[in-house]
């Protein structure tokens, strides 16, 4: 599948230090692009001890991947300036923690708020999900609290709630450090739109900005309906040519199709995998990518609970069904563990234990010393 880039990273060269200029723009590890890739790139780039400033704009993404860039950011060992260009909520506002100073225009938005997730398996499975979830929340409370100083209960209290916070607001609370003057507020993409409008308890200014920029878009221009041509009149004498098949009256579109695939899928919290549905095989009806999709966050599900979420779109692309995509993760993980598994029953090491036998004469002997003992 192909990967597309939620980010951007660019040395540019200033008169007294360099500086890499990080720019997360979209929803966080869409389209498989993951933090890992991200930290990569981070690396090579502030090699040199450069200053780091990461200018956010996002709906928020994937918490994992959001926290893994935390703590690389923390642990950089140069300056790190976070701005909010627009919108930092969810997964993005974790991010914005990490730096030295944080920034914000006077009509930004930073929003924190509970971390969700897609999960299937066994009851083991969902249980261990849970515990990962806990120990994730644990993280980011953590976080919230370092940068705002304040208690973690308050902030547990705050994410309850999924609050959101103007620049002001953000600066009493502890969490800006700068406000600037003020921005045009815009997402960089639709699919950017669709995740910040599920967000809950939306500020009226987000929400006319959302709406401002759905009545800008131009609506997609409707396809050309083709005319068949009159049929040609048969010779004299000819047979009557039959006519051509028409298509069926219930056939979907594929252009139909594809777009309720990237809407379905974007509403089943597996954006990313949308492209892998359509890959998987030749979808003819909404009926048949409903199926998809549905197996499709099932198998999400599965790969995070093995915690090898990148593994989904590979599986969902390869048409395989849940059941193929729970084996595919059992070889990986055994192979990863370098454990052989073996079905054959292992001899028991530990020796045996003499079981006592009943003898008849030793009972009738030990019988008779007994009665003797009593007369």
């Amino acid at each position: 599948m192909a990967k597309k880039l939620w980010y951007t990273i660019t040395a540019k060269a200033q008169a007294d230090k360099p500086l890499v200029e990080i720019r997360i723009y979209d929803e966080i590890s869409f389209w498989g692009t993951t933090a890992a890739a991200f930290v990569a790139e981070l690396d090579a780039a502030a090699a040199g001890g450069a200053d780091i400033l990461v200018s956010l704009n996002s709906p928020g993404g994937d918490v994992f991947d959001a926290l893994t860039i935390y703590n690389a950011l923390r642990r950089y060992a140069g300056r790190v300036t976070t701005r909010v260009d627009g919108v930092a909520a969810s997964a993005a506002s974790l991010i914005a923690m990490a730096g030295d100073q944080l920034i914000m225009p006077d009509n930004a938005q930073l929003m924190i708020h509970n971390a969700w997730t897609l999960a299937g398996g066994t009851a083991e499975d969902l249980r261990a999900m849970a515990d990962m979830m806990d120990r994730i929340r644990d993280g980011v409370v953590a976080a919230y609290s370092r940068k705002s100083g304040l208690a973690a209960d308050k902030i547990v209290e705050m994410m309850d709630s999924t609050t959101w916070m103007s620049a002001m607001e953000a600066q009493a609370l502890g969490f800006c450090d700068l406000i600037e003057d003020p921005v045009r507020l815009q997402m960089s993409s639709e699919l950017a739109v669709e995740v910040l409008r599920k967000h809950k308890n939306l500020p009226a200014e987000v929400a006319a900005m959302l709406d401002q920029q759905d009545a800008a878009t131009p609506s997609p221009a409707p396809e050309p309906v083709a005319v068949p041509p009159e049929p040609a009149a048969n010779p004299p004498g000819a047979a009557p040519t039959a006519p051509a098949t028409q298509p069926q009256a219930n056939a979907t579109q594929p252009t139909a199709v594809v777009a309720h695939v990237y809407a379905a899928c974007r509403t089943a919290g597996v954006a990313h995998l949308s492209e892998g549905v359509l890959l998987s095989s030749g979808l003819t009806s909404i009926e048949q990518a409903d199926a998809r999709i549905a197996q499709a966050a099932e198998i999400a599900g599965v790969c995070l609970a093995a915690k090898m979420a990148d593994k989904a779109a590979e599986f969902v692309a390869a048409g395989l069904s849940v059941d193929q995509a729970r084996a595919r993760l059992f070889d990986a993980v055994t192979a990863a563990s370098g454990i052989a598994i073996d079905n054959t029953q292992r001899p028991d090491a530990t020796p045996a234990k003499a079981v006592p036998t009943l003898s008849i004469t030793n009972f009738y002997e030990a019988r008779a010393a007994a009665r003797r003992r009593a007369s």
